[in-house]
């Protein structure tokens, strides 16, 4: 009995990992572990409120106004980048230069795959309003015409173009990477991050989910759960807090019912 190995378990909690085994309890690998899987193409919502306030200090902090436009309007309207890129400072402010409550815009992505093509209707709010201005007030000689995300590249310094989606990527993983977010940032993420804190702050309402899934034109709830990280979450929680044979952890059987020997016979 003398050589029966002993060890302690402790009870799980969110400070115990990592865990980090003993060297003498298992040898380095000896030959290739490596297995073939998919590409990861996914990118994060950025879920912490500080974090995108963090965002949008860089952008003002580093005088990069257009950039944090780009980031406020991306996370408040919820387009696609393809559809953000195409805004016009006319499709938010009319002809008395004040800005519009809503504005219709027909998604490029839905105008192709549905037979009844319909607009969809994005509503400006003082989070929008407020960084337009801030762009408005330190860059000079801008049109109501003009692209909202306009490229200063000199090859189109003197054409109204907008930046490229690679370009609107780079911005987005620049600021980031700079401030060290725990997250996968891609364009996508602006739609993300917009679907995720409409749950969150509606207390994950089933009618904002379903508004939600009707704004993302996504064909049922669960994908859209998915689409905005709600599910992703939750299945990391239920691997993380099953623990199956974890002693003094929690368990599924009653340890007290026991079969009767005589029963068996």
């Amino acid at each position: 009995m003398d050589n029966i190995l002993h060890i302690d378990f402790a009870p799980p909690s969110s400070n115990s990992l990592p865990i980090y085994i003993d060297p003498s309890l298992l040898a380095p690998a000896v030959e290739s572990t490596e297995y073939e899987l998919a590409a990861d193409h996914t990118c994060d919502p950025i879920k912490r409120v500080e974090d995108i306030e963090r965002m949008s200090k860089w952008y003002i902090d580093h005088q990069r106004y257009r950039d944090n436009m780009l980031f406020i309007l991306g996370i408040n309207f919820g387009l696609r980048i393809s559809d953000l890129l195409t805004l016009r400072f006319s499709y938010l402010i009319d002809e008395n230069l004040r800005f519009k409550k809503t504005f219709p815009i027909l998604e490029k992505k839905t105008k192709n795959t549905r037979k009844v093509r319909r607009n969809r209707y994005v509503t400006i709010n003082q989070a929008v309003v407020d960084a337009v201005t801030l762009y408005l007030t330190n860059t000079p000689n801008v049109c109501l015409s003009d692209y909202l995300f306009r490229s200063s590249h000199h090859a189109c310094k003197n054409s109204n173009q907008p930046i490229r989606r690679y370009s609107a990527e780079r911005i987005l993983k620049e600021a980031a990477d700079a401030l060290q977010l725990d997250c996968h940032v891609a364009t996508h993420t602006l739609r993300k991050t917009f679907g995720y804190h409409q749950m969150r702050m509606s207390g994950n309402d089933p009618r904002k989910l379903t508004l939600l899934q009707k704004i993302y034109g996504h064909s049922s709830a669960a994908q859209t759960l998915s689409y905005i990280g709600i599910t992703s979450e939750e299945i990391e929680d239920a691997y993380t807090n099953l623990n199956l044979g974890l002693s003094d952890g929690p368990c599924l059987i009653d340890s007290d019912l026991v079969e009767d020997a005589t029963a068996a016979s």
